[in-house]
């Protein structure tokens, strides 16, 4: 190791130790160091990725110089840029597969001015830069350079999952052309295969089209579902036994339908704004006139109304404690996900996910402003000790923890691409 090396690692034991004892932090100090050190650790890693980007850097110049001294290009095996994913690999003594996807991220990254200036403050990790520079993967510049300063400054306060479906969204209304050519090419690779594993167990893989995979998981996931609460199987196991009955014919398939959400402008078509589509995420305008187009697919569009400012759906109330399925539908479609801060569990029926009322009832209305939906887990959270919660007329959640932090998250927004 060297001078230098020995002096950084030196520095941050210094810095750790001139800490007060964790022990003598009080609750909201204790957090704070969380995050501090979270902070610190991102700053770590993307200088390593600046360090990387420096040894290819100096990889490329000797190359050219080379070149240049030898009076003509390099063959693969004399480039020194084809082997450093390989140095990389030895000198942190990781797989040559982890060094790979590390530097391919540095390379990535520093291609984003406003994503590896957020990752260097510290503010976003490397999973964050990660799915924001495989989302701009083939953007056309100026839109890319865009979304990288939008998607930078939304990854500082939401989750790597809540980031994708951001970008996603935003760059398939960015370019509804390229990101149709994308989608035509990635169908091109659909495929099944199975793989003999040991102990009498295949894995089947597929790769399919979102729509259709969708609709097949929630058929298998129906079936399993109607097995009863008397079945002694995990819901995986159901969910495998049933995939088994469907595909040989032991059980007939339930009818299944697949909610998406589009603009009465892209129906019309009149913009190529995209659709949503619930456990999926946005799919292009072309593939709607598809879906829309295919009566030998069982596809349900229903209307929901959002307000063209804000793009939330639109307030229903119900007298009754049970929700009716039109306003189960309209909750589980206006918030996409349980509205616990950074949770990915899909808000899709038979997902293990339930609709709360903020305020029980009878005090409390059965109206999209005091319906939520919560997976199992954060519906326990919910009504543990110290946590409170709040949910707007607007649809906005906020949650304070035991600790006095408040968090907040946004019902899903159908209309705003900007």
């Amino acid at each position: 190791m060297t001078n230098s090396a020995v002096a950084i690692d030196e520095q941050l034991h210094h810095l750790i130790a001139a800490m007060p004892s964790i022990g003598g932090a009080d609750d909201a100090n204790l957090r704070d160091r969380l995050v501090q050190l979270e902070r610190v650790a991102n700053l770590a890693q993307s200088e390593q990725a600046s360090v990387m980007c420096e040894i290819a850097e100096r990889a490329q110049r000797a190359d050219r110089e080379d070149e240049e001294s030898r009076g003509r290009q390099l063959l693969p095996h004399e480039l020194r840029t084809e082997f450093v994913a390989d140095e990389i690999a030895v000198t942190l003594s990781c797989t040559k597969a982890a060094a790979a996807r590390r530097y391919g991220l540095a390379l990535a990254a520093s291609e984003h001015p406003a994503v590896l200036g957020a990752w260097r403050r510290g503010v976003i990790d490397s999973r964050k830069a990660q799915v924001i520079c495989d989302g701009l993967a083939g953007v056309s510049h100026p839109a890319a350079k865009a979304l990288a300063d939008q998607a930078a400054e939304y990854a500082t306060t939401h989750t790597s999952p809540e980031v994708r479906r951001w970008l996603q969204r935003r760059v398939v209304a960015a370019d509804p052309g390229m990101a149709e050519i994308r989608r035509a090419r990635a169908v091109a690779d659909r495929m099944v295969s199975v793989t003999p594993l040991s102990d009498g167990i295949s894995e089947l893989y597929a790769l399919l089209p979102s729509v259709q995979a969708r609709q097949i998981y929630d058929t298998v996931n129906s079936v399993a579902m109607a097995a009863g609460a008397g079945d002694v199987r995990a819901m995986d196991q159901r969910r495998a036994d049933a995939l088994i009955d469907l595909l040989i014919g032991r059980a007939e398939p339930p009818q299944v339908n697949v909610q998406v959400v589009v603009p009465a402008d892209t129906l019309l078509g009149e913009s190529a704004e995209p659709a949503d589509v619930a456990g999926v995420g946005p799919i292009t305008s072309s593939e709607v006139v598809e879906l829309v187009g295919a009566p030998d697919r069982d596809i349900a569009f229903r209307r929901m109304l959002a307000d063209p400012d804000s793009g939330y759906l639109v307030d229903i109330a119900e007298h009754q404690y049970r929700p009716s399925a039109a306003l189960d539908r309209a909750i589980r479609a206006r918030d996409k996900v349980c509205r616990f801060p950074g949770c990915s569990r899909p808000a899709t029926k038979g997902q293990g996910t339930d609709l709360d009322h903020t305020i029980p009832w009878p005090r409390g209305e059965t109206s999209a402003s005091n319906l939520a939906v919560l997976c199992r887990h954060h519906h326990l959270l919910k009504h543990s000790p110290g946590w409170t919660t709040e949910l707007h007329p607007d649809g906005v959640m906020e949650w304070t923890s035991p600790a006095g932090k408040t968090y907040r998250t946004e019902p899903w927004v159908y209309t705003d691409t900007g």
